[in-house]
């Protein structure tokens, strides 16, 4: 970026603010947006910035379906497509819940395991509830 550490340190930690250049920078190589880097407002990044407020993330849905999958999997159990997609929406609500923003995949990421916790144990709880037409493939 063309910025020394000790000056990149000071804008980080907030000792200096960043001149024009240094934020058009931090646009190019990051792809952030400056409104939120001036603000700490709105999208971190640009790319999340035309999603409309409440618009889920594919990338993260996706994400949580092949968790649920494999969730699934390790149960033994064989849902239906519609059961996939349903409990992924499920898992996003979930993270929706405990996340600061759902489109930091860092931040998922790291909640994810908790979540996938929840749900497994659910499935369990319902495995083992006789009359509730859930068992193992």
């Amino acid at each position: 970026m063309g910025i020394g550490k000790a000056s990149l340190a000071n804008y980080e930690r907030g000792d200096r603010i960043p001149d024009s250049d240094v934020l058009a920078s931090y646009r190019a190589v990051f792809n952030i947006d400056i409104n939120w880097v001036v603000t700490g407002k709105g999208a971190m990044f640009e790319a999340d910035r035309d999603r409309p407020p409440g618009q889920v993330n594919a990338e993260i849905l996706e994400i949580l379906t092949d968790s649920v999958q494999r969730i699934y999997l390790d149960l033994g159990q064989k849902p239906p497509a519609r059961r996939l997609s349903g409990e992924a929406v499920r898992l996003y609500n979930d993270l929706v819940a405990v996340v600061d923003d759902v489109n930091d995949k860092e931040e998922v990421m790291a909640v994810l395991p908790q979540v996938e916790l929840r749900l497994k144990r659910r499935l369990q709880q319902a495995t083992a509830e006789p009359g509730t037409g859930k068992r193992s493939a």
